[in-house]
């Protein structure tokens, strides 16, 4: 594939954007899309406490996030913190591979391994290595299976 690199300066700008236009979307583009994306997000951490110790998890740690009470919960695999932040803030600064579910909950998208469908309810999504498991309200199941195929791998040709 043959493209055109550039890069603009504009100092009014009050924080960095990167953009891509193309002609149609393929799956080289949407590699490329995951390639930046990950590239960005890959140091980003989130403090987390748990019985008074802070902790800092990057996202590739993280399966989900649910509100618990007034608190939100952050599901490792293993383990679950809290934070401070609220659900709402959490989901402005995640990057695209994380989406809300359902009013109280965020997923890593990248963490799914399976998504039991629930025709009259809320779906099942369960996470790799784990035995933990998040639900995904009606309202956003068709959201949700459209994202995952976007970042699903391009297939071989």
């Amino acid at each position: 594939m043959k493209m055109k690199i550039r890069i603009e300066i504009d100092e009014g700008l009050e924080e960095e954007e990167v953009v891509i236009r193309c002609r149609e979307l393929s799956d080289e583009i949407v590699g490329l899309q995951r390639q930046i994306s990950d590239g960005l997000n890959s140091k980003m951490q989130i403090e987390v406490t748990k019985k008074d110790i802070t902790y800092y998890l990057t996202l590739d740690e993280i399966y989900f996030l649910e509100t618990a009470g007034s608190l939100v919960a952050v599901h490792t695999a293993t383990d679950i913190y809290e934070t401070k932040q609220r659900l709402y803030e959490l989901e402005d600064m995640l990057p695209g591979t994380f989406m809300r579910v359902s009013k109280s909950a965020i997923i890593n998208t990248e963490q799914i391994r399976s998504i039991q469908k629930n025709i009259t309810g809320a779906s099942k999504v369960e996470f790799n290595n784990t035995s933990k498991c998040a639900f995904v309200s009606r309202n956003y199941f068709k959201v949700l299976m459209s994202n995952c195929l976007l970042y699903t791998s391009p297939s071989p040709r």
